[in-house]
């Protein structure tokens, strides 16, 4: 085990990093706006919960697929805006929940749900769009692409 100390970092580090890219092109306002986010890894999961949150996203974390379905089937129709899914997850993966979302018989069971993951060939592509994924973010996630996807596939 390697152990490399850093000191934490401050508010205003964070806000750095976590500020989104302003390009001139975003005109996207996403501010109260609530996703779900499915990824079982902690740490991956409160990069993505920050990031998210710094574009004005509320977001709900489910740890596996199977705790993903389950929220978005107790959710009030149309409570989310989007759906973050990591692909391999224990329990129930990202296309099996993927799948489930878009079996049910409620009125948003279309709801853009984006691919999260680290495999970026193009069968891993195939899958994802193939369960029924509306786009794909490879990991490392980042804002600029979070934004990207996010306008292109709900015309905000």
């Amino acid at each position: 085990v390697v152990s490399i100390p850093f000191a934490e970092a401050d508010d205003a580090q964070r806000a750095a990093v976590l500020a989104p890219h302003k390009t001139g092109e975003t005109t996207a306002d996403f501010t109260g706006k609530r996703v779900l986010l499915a990824e079982d890894n902690a740490l991956n999961a409160e990069i993505a919960v920050e990031l998210l949150q710094s574009i004005g996203l509320k977001v709900d974390w489910a740890e596996d697929g199977q705790k993903a379905v389950g929220m978005f089937e107790k959710s009030a129709p149309g409570s989310y805006f989007a759906v973050f899914m990591d692909m391999q997850m224990p329990v129930m993966d990202g296309v099996e929940a993927t799948r489930r979302i878009r079996a049910s018989d409620r009125p948003d069971h279309d709801v853009p749900i984006f691919a999260m993951t680290a495999n970026t060939f193009a069968a891993d592509r195939k899958k994802c769009y193939d369960a029924g994924m509306s786009g794909y973010i490879p990991k490392p996630i980042d804002l600029e692409t979070i934004t990207h996807v996010l306008e292109e596939e709900t015309g905000e």
